[in-house]
């Protein structure tokens, strides 16, 4: 690992440190968490990091970070195998689903995102912003219910996203401003 990433191997940059932690599949397959540190990477410094270091960190993680999901028409292996192989299953297992009727505990499936952006909370200080909340969470799972529906149709397209921010009367920015608030505690 040290010859790896130490070695030049590594598409990151220069890596200044890092900490691995090798884990076994059910199936015994191993896999990786591990961060690392890159020489000259932006910082990211919570709430009070500017506009232009955040900037900076979304072009970071744009160039050394990609999704790409083709349709079935446009690259039907690729498709497939994302599919298969890279896909929380609809179907969850009884692991990520450990109490009837509740959410997945792993958060799936994820809300969708044109482009990459720091998903900071937002401060729910009031009674209005609680109101706020809960009208903002009940349209996203309404959304994502309509999302889910379409991609487990094969038939998902942007165009499909754009209609369901038209039926809200959202914006983009006002969709990346909702996922704020969702991903806060009130």
């Amino acid at each position: 690992m040290n010859l790896f990433i130490k070695g030049g191997a590594w598409s990151l940059g220069k890596v200044t440190d890092w900490f691995v932690r090798i884990e076994m599949q059910l199936r015994g397959s191993p896999h990786a968490h591990m961060p690392i540190w890159v020489k000259d990477a932006p910082k990211y410094s919570g709430p009070k990091t500017d506009n232009e270091t955040r900037k900076k960190i979304v072009e970071f993680c744009d160039k050394y970070i990609t999704t790409r999901f083709p349709s079935l028409n446009e690259d039907p292996i690729l498709h497939n195998q994302i599919k298969d192989f890279q896909t929380h299953s609809r179907n969850h297992s009884k692991r990520c689903v450990r109490y009837p009727g509740k959410p997945c505990i792993f958060i799936f499936p994820r809300a969708v995102a044109l482009r990459t952006f720091i998903c900071e909370p937002i401060k729910i200080e009031n009674d209005e912003d609680k109101e706020r909340y809960k009208k903002i969470k009940k349209i996203l799972i309404e959304m994502n219910a309509t999302m889910n529906l379409l991609e487990k149709e094969k038939i998902l397209t942007w165009s499909d996203f754009d209609n369901l921010l038209n039926k809200y009367n959202w914006t983009y920015d006002e969709y990346e401003f909702a996922l704020r608030i969702i991903h806060t505690r009130p």
